[in-house]
């Protein structure tokens, strides 16, 4: 049985070589198997969640807000409060006491405030006079001029719930004293300007009540625009500018005596800040004037051209009136008093220029407000001009 299967094998090979040597490609055969393998089948579910974000949206509402008007708070806060002044002089001199008076009836009729003074009140007697104002319940006491720097300082610090303020000086003092004061040297120099246009003689004066620091610094800026003419060619001669005093601010008859001998000395210019006293000086002009002397006044404080049309020019006026409206107001605004200084200029509004009336040449009376116009705009525009806040 052995020998069988083999030589069946056997014939089985000879059978296959001879196959393939006829050279005829034979393709095996292929078994496919199918295997059943159990699957595992994930489902896959997608959700789509919604979410509700709460969104901030800001919101800008424009709210009309009615702006707090501070003249008006200053009204409410003085109505009713009492101002109490010290005068040098009478409240009809036309100038220092006028414009002082003239404040008081603004502060009484624009701001409801009561009003008290006393006229012609000598240095020596401001202290007892301020202290007696205070115990009657005054609550803002001004000195009106610098003749009562000394009485006030002291006075004021007995009643520091009281607001003194003085006039002619730029500092004030804590707690409770308000200095005001004009940026000395401006007035000076304009008037210098014109006063050195209109000289023939080249003298020039300022005849003052009393000599003080913030006074004496406007003859000074005089003589530095007299200076400028010549420099820039406008004038041929030298200028000379002095300050003379009275003594006083309440002494016609002294102040004439003065102008008349500067009228003899060949003074032809003169500039009056004596209050009172320019009446004197006017009447000393109007004779020379008479005798045949070509002399001219110009005006300083008040505007005095109606005491002389002739012969009185407008020259330079102080706003005291407004000064003490700034101060009283400022007062209000605290809430309190104050113990400061409030140094105001002619760009403030405190102080002017006035017309010259066509008695001076218009040649001159051009250059001045032209330059007076200028410096308005431009403060920088006079680079020789000093204007002085510490005196």
């Amino acid at each position: 049985m052995t020998k069988k299967i083999l030589v069946l094998v056997s014939l089985l090979i000879v059978a296959t070589m001879l196959l393939a040597a006829c050279g005829t490609p034979q393709t095996p055969a292929v078994e496919t198997v199918v295997v059943e393998k159990p699957v595992e089948v994930v489902k896959t579910v997608e959700v789509v969640t919604t979410v509700e974000v709460e969104k901030q949206v800001e919101v800008v509402k424009t709210v009309e807000v009615e702006k707090a008007d501070p003249m008006a708070a200053a009204k409410a806060f003085l109505k009713g409060k009492k101002m109490c002044a010290v005068l040098p002089g009478p409240v009809n001199d036309g100038g220092w006491n006028t414009v002082a008076y003239n404040g008081l009836i603004l502060l009484r009729d624009q701001y409801g405030m009561e009003i008290a003074y006393r006229e012609r009140t000598k240095a020596e007697e401001a202290a007892a006079l301020m202290r007696e104002y205070a115990e009657s319940g005054c609550n803002i006491i001004q000195a009106h001029g610098s003749e009562y720097f000394d009485q006030i300082n002291q006075v004021a610090l007995e009643y520091p719930d009281v607001q003194f303020m003085q006039l002619s000086r730029c500092a004030g003092q804590e707690p409770n004293v308000i200095g005001m004061c004009y940026s000395t040297g401006e007035g000076g120099y304009f008037i210098g300007r014109m006063a050195g246009q209109i000289t023939k003689t080249g003298k020039v004066a300022f005849l003052v009540g009393q000599k003080y620091p913030n006074m004496d610094w406007q003859p000074t800026m005089a003589q530095q625009a007299a200076k400028d003419l010549k420099d820039q060619g406008v004038i041929t001669q030298d200028v000379v500018v002095e300050e003379k005093e009275v003594g006083s601010w309440d002494d016609p008859a002294k102040a004439k005596e003065l102008a008349a001998a500067l009228i003899e000395q060949g003074f032809d210019v003169i500039v009056m800040i004596a209050d009172s006293g320019d009446a004197g000086t006017i009447e000393a002009v109007n004779e020379a004037r008479e005798a045949g002397k070509d002399v001219m006044a110009i005006s300083w404080v008040k505007d005095r051209n109606f005491m002389g049309p002739e012969f009185v020019i407008g020259g330079w006026s102080e706003l005291s009136d407004k000064q003490m409206e700034y101060a009283a107001v400022q007062y209000a605004l605290a809430g309190k008093p104050l113990g400061s200084g409030f140094p105001l200029s002619v760009t403030d509004g405190v102080a002017k220029l006035n017309p010259t009336y066509g008695l001076v040449p218009p040649e001159v009376e051009k250059d001045v407000f032209d330059l007076y116009y200028k410096y308005l705009e431009d403060p920088t525009v006079i680079p020789t001009l000093v204007v002085r806040d510490d005196l």
